[in-house]
């Protein structure tokens, strides 16, 4: 269990460790003043003292429920236990991330182990679970007692791993950053807490202890750069005192955000560079989704767009992606040079189409869509690149296959030249469908848009902002409780603090829109993805959460298109989804019966959506299409849809 995510951490041992003893050779030992040595040794007998307290306290909350003392007494050490592991939470998430999900404090939903051959349910255990159940009306003691077993056993395991190891300033500063970004996206936002509703509590006791570990190294810190270290030491000032007098509905978390959240993403990296601490990202080779060189969650460069499509930047990056857009415009891949696929997704609505389902669901927006571990609404596919094999080879699409497409590509004296010059290190492969796939996926990759209005404000460029986009961005991010499945800065369903997997949510979409006796959408989802993985009951009806980022652009809305308006979406998650229009799946993940919100609150939330809006740089095509010589009934086909035409075997080449 506990060497499960270890490795991966200690891999990058091998670049850093050899940079740093450079460092040592080149400039001398940066750690030789016996200041810093006493600062990690601090942090480090704090967080044993921590991980202790955290073990005790599970105890101590095991022993009550054996007891079967009554609930509040139980809600009471539930709130300490949950206290002591946020203590402990940044060191321990980021040495043992994958632990920390399974046997801490992992989302209270069952999940399959991924990448075998049978399928493996993985009961949720923890922290998160237990919030739901001690604060819930009615629950079983048996079920408590279970899960506090579980917890024991896991808490003490932990104790016994890390009881004696020895951290490094690497893991301090790096933990730190990853905290602040937790804090805000999955502290605030009460995602944590799904029971108790003690978000506020718990993200001020996380800032709090990262304060405490920066202590003893500010004074180096200011040593080398006073202006760091002030920033730091103000980023942790605003924080702690925004949540010392903070109330989870009327939390404002845009000023924690520009006023603590920001600096600490920014300045603890600088920090660790200015105190000559070897990173993570030393290494050139090895790809990062989040970029610690980002000032702000909010930042265009802060997830890294190559990391998702498993691309390498090269010096040909230009012509390949000047290739995918032609290629994206060009009925030519279609069986009857009727559908290209822009038909689906027109960059003048943000690269959706406006219908309600595009041959089977709703199509969704392109812009962003990079960012994500998993693609299309059922997860199906794991690679960006190999996207357009299922528009190919789908009958109510394209209707053809790579090979046709390639000899029709050929026939194009424009179109071998391009493909040439774009793959010209890859002779055997340079109109292929590799080539083919790869240049549409550069395309698609570029179709970034992360510069709205709201952007900019959260950001700190700028001071404006409608005062009903802050409500709204607040209710989103608070009592509405959609940032705990649009998760910030996407806005979709890629979890934060290490933005690595996609959530999809089980809703109870309708058929039609109705506000009563609704009846079930068909479409299965998830359950019929063809991954093994996924073909287990909890997946059923589950769908891929998607940005709502550029939403005003992209009605209709639900992978069905079965609501016109947002307020149509937000009228559904107010009512508790489909439990709350009659639809009733007894794994729904929403996890309120109704969120309480009046209209005016309502409204705010998609002022805030629509202040998401970003589309327009992104809203061009090719002034025209490349040519094919020998065939010019085909050269009308980019603004007329063209005949049906032969196969391209019946054809021949310039």
């Amino acid at each position: 269990m506990l060497a499960s995510f270890i490795p991966s951490r200690y891999l990058l041992f091998s670049f850093a460790t050899a940079l740093f003893l450079w460092r040592v050779v080149a400039i001398g030992d940066p750690f030789s003043d016996q200041g810093l040595t006493t600062a990690l040794e601090t942090v480090n007998e704090q967080f044993h003292q921590d991980l202790a307290t955290f073990a005790a306290e599970v105890a101590a909350y095991r022993d009550l429920a054996e007891r079967d003392a009554p609930r509040h007494k139980l809600q009471e050490q539930h709130l300490r236990t949950r206290a002591a592991f946020k203590r402990c939470e940044y060191l321990l998430e980021y040495l043992e991330p994958v632990t920390v999900r399974r046997h801490l404090n992992g989302a209270p939903l069952p999940k399959t182990e991924p990448k075998v051959p049978e399928i493996r349910v993985i009961e949720p255990v923890g922290l998160q679970v237990l919030d739901e159940l001690v604060f819930a009306p009615e629950a079983d003691p048996a079920e408590i007692q279970g899960q506090l077993g579980k917890l024991s056993v896991a808490s003490e395991q932990v104790l016994t791993y890390y009881g004696n190891i020895q951290l490094q300033h690497r893991f301090i500063f790096e933990a730190a950053r990853e905290e602040a970004v937790r804090i805000f996206t999955l502290g605030v936002t009460g995602f944590d807490t799904p029971g108790s509703g003690a978000a506020i509590g718990e993200a001020l006791t996380a800032l709090r202890t990262l304060d405490a570990a920066m202590a003893g190294y500010l004074p180096y810190i200011a040593e080398r750069d006073t202006a760091v270290a002030r920033e730091l030491r103000d980023a942790f000032h605003h924080g702690t005192s925004l949540l010392e007098r903070g109330e989870f509905e009327t939390f404002d978390r845009l000023e924690l955000l520009r006023k603590s959240i920001n600096p600490l993403t920014r300045y603890l990296p600088a920090a660790q560079r200015l105190l000559d601490i070897e990173s993570a990202q030393d290494n050139p080779r090895l790809s990062h989704p989040v970029n610690a060189n980002a000032h702000s969650l909010f930042s265009a460069d802060f997830l890294n767009p190559d990391y998702y499509a498993r691309t390498e930047a090269g010096p040909l990056d230009d012509r390949r992606l000047a290739l995918g857009e032609l290629l994206f415009f060009d009925p030519v891949l279609s069986k009857d040079l009727r559908l290209s696929c822009a038909s689906c997704h027109d960059p003048k609505l943000a690269f959706t189409d406006g219908k309600r389902k595009s041959f089977v669901r709703n199509a969704p927006t392109l812009i962003n869509s990079v960012y994500a571990d998993r693609y299309f609404y059922d997860l199906r596919e794991e690679f960006l690149d190999r996207q357009i094999r299922h528009v190919v080879v789908d009958s109510l699409e394209f209707a053809t296959d790579f090979t046709d497409i390639a000899e029709r590509l050929n026939q194009s004296g424009t179109y071998r030249k391009l493909f040439a010059e774009a793959y010209g290190d890859q002779p055997r492969y340079q109109l292929s469908a590799w080539s083919i796939s790869d240049a549409l996926a550069r395309y698609v990759q570029n179709l970034t848009a992360l510069d709205s209005p709201f952007d900019r404000y959260a950001r700190g460029e700028t001071d404006e902002l409608a005062p009903r986009v802050r409500e709204g961005f607040n209710l989103f991010m608070g009592k509405a409780v959609c940032g705990t499945c649009h998760f910030a800065p996407t806005f979709s369903g890629l979890v934060p603090p290490f933005y690595t997997e996609n959530e999809t949510e089980v809703l109870g979409i309708p058929d039609s829109f109705t506000v009563s006796q609704a009846r079930l959408d068909p479409d299965p989802g998830r359950i019929r993805s063809g991954r093994p993985e996924d073909e287990v009951y909890f997946q059923a009806f589950a769908f891929k959460t998607p940005t709502v980022r550029n939403v005003q652009a992209t009605a209709p809305y639900m992978h069905n298109g079965v609501y016109q308006d947002l307020y149509q979406v937000v009228d559904f998650y107010n009512r508790g989804g489909g439990k709350g229009i009659g639809i009733h799946l007894e794994h729904q993940t929403l996890p309120f019966d109704s969120l309480g919100l009046d209209a005016d609150e309502m409204d705010a939330i998609v002022h805030f959506m629509e202040a998401l809006t970003d589309y327009e740089r992104l809203d061009s095509r090719p002034d025209h299409l490349p040519t094919f010589e020998k065939r010019p009934e085909w050269n009308d086909r980019y603004r007329t849809p063209a005949p049906v035409i032969k196969a391209a075997n019946e054809t021949t080449g310039d």
